[in-house]
């Protein structure tokens, strides 16, 4: 069974804007109808590696991730799963979003990955698979403005 989620996207804008939106880890709900609220905790700020921000879904359910890896060189950031509030399905799973340039049309792909925990169970990996999917809409909707 595969314990990895990989979708792409091409977004109608230039690179530069598409980052400067989501390398600050605190994107989510401004992107997002279904993310109520995304906060940084304590003093570091949303760009910070380390910072560990506290998302909370208009369903009620929140939880933590930390950001890992923010490079402004090759456009790509990368987080992990750190506590959930309702009981996590899967052990840990760490996510990468990735941007690449477009030169031809002055467009952006977007490629977003996630890895799974090998307790993965096929469920969690169906729905998160979804999920990234409805994601890579808001973005291209959001980017489309």
């Amino acid at each position: 069974m595969a314990t990895r989620v990989q979708k792409s996207a091409i977004l109608n804008e230039n690179i530069d804007k598409v980052w400067n939106v989501l390398r600050s880890f605190d994107f989510p709900s401004k992107i997002f109808p279904v993310i109520e609220s995304s906060v940084i905790e304590g003093d570091s700020t949303p760009t910070t590696v380390g910072a560990i921000r506290v998302l909370k879904w208009k369903t009620g359910e929140t939880n933590k991730q930390r950001l890992l890896e923010l490079s402004d060189l090759s456009h790509k950031i990368i987080y992990e799963l750190i506590e959930s509030e309702q009981t996590a399905e899967v052990t840990a799973y760490i996510s990468t979003i990735k941007l690449i340039r477009i030169t031809e049309s002055n467009q952006t792909l977007l490629t977003w990955e996630s890895e799974f925990s090998a307790d993965v169970k096929k469920d969690l990996i169906n729905f998160e698979s979804k999920s990234v999917s409805l994601n890579l809409q808001d973005l291209q909707k959001f980017f489309s403005k």
